[in-house]
């Protein structure tokens, strides 16, 4: 499944993260500033598409 940014207010939408939208990417990396892209990639993969287990885990890596 594609992910249609003409279908707006999506709450799964909101959750997830894809590695390979650069938008996303870029979201995540504004909010850990001092992560490598490897790191963030490597986050992704480690914990998973939903952003708050993302973001768990970077906050957890050093």
């Amino acid at each position: 499944m594609s992910d249609d940014k003409n279908n707006t207010g999506r709450q799964q939408d909101d959750v997830r993260v894809s590695a390979n939208d650069q938008s996303e990417f870029n979201y995540l990396h504004q909010q850990f500033p001092n992560k490598t892209d490897e790191q963030i990639l490597e986050a992704i993969k480690a914990a998973g598409p939903v952003k708050a287990d993302i973001i768990e885990y970077l906050q957890r890596v050093k």
